[in-house]
């Protein structure tokens, strides 16, 4: 059984509110202990939760992680870009040798987006909307789940320590969520993270990325 300590962490660590306000001091820990107690079920007693707080609140491993996020965001460079749309393709034997075509068509090295996600049952292709139409004709309408229009992507690009930085894409994902936007698919490769949002909520996710590198 997990221990109350690494319960109440992984609950602070995985809530931006939480720790902001404990940084910043203005959280009652025995308001907070009753709160995690009452709605995310912790078995233990107030005083056990209240201890792993000030524990926590007193963790040098903890700041210094939170110091490097921190940084990491600081020196991030952000961009948006609209107009995407993702289509989404049924796996089969075939797939591979369409999208391999698709790849060494001429015209489609001019795409200003491509970013490639597979899962267990779906290939999905993330492009810009001006190529989706070529793109589309090497497809056959079988394999074609559904085309889903409308779509921005927002990317953080780091430095390589940046990137080395414990905790980044956790508070990247809680900071957006808190803003309440959907992140409909997350690509990471260094040095770059992507996030890809509906149109209406680029917004929205764009200025909790900008709260947090201007923190």
């Amino acid at each position: 059984m997990t221990s109350i300590t690494k319960q109440v962490w992984r609950i602070i660590d995985e809530d931006p509110s939480i720790r902001k306000d404990l940084g910043r001091a203005i959280i009652n820990v025995s308001g907070l202990a009753a709160y995690l107690l009452d709605r995310k079920l912790i078995e233990g007693s107030l005083d056990s939760v209240i201890s792993a707080i000030r524990r926590y609140q007193a963790s040098d491993e903890i700041h210094e992680a939170d110091a490097g996020v921190a940084k990491a965001f600081l020196s991030a460079v952000t961009a948006t870009k609209t107009r995407i749309t993702a289509l989404r393709l049924k796996n089969s034997t075939n797939l591979y040798r369409y999208l391999s075509e698709l790849m060494r068509d001429d015209e489609f090295y001019k795409s200003e987006i491509f970013r490639l996600i597979k899962s267990r049952n779906e290939t999905i292709v993330m492009i810009d909307s001006e190529s989706l139409g070529r793109a589309r004709k090497f497809f056959p309408e079988g394999n074609i789940i559904s085309v889903e229009p409308g779509l921005a992507e927002l990317s953080l690009t780091l430095t390589k320590k940046g990137w080395q930085s414990k905790g980044v894409m956790a508070r990247l994902a809680n900071e957006v969520a808190n803003y309440s936007v959907n992140i409909l698919v997350i690509v990471s490769a260094e040095p770059k993270i992507s996030l890809f949002v509906s149109e209406n909520d680029l917004m929205k996710a764009h200025e909790a990325v900008l709260s947090l590198t201007r923190r």
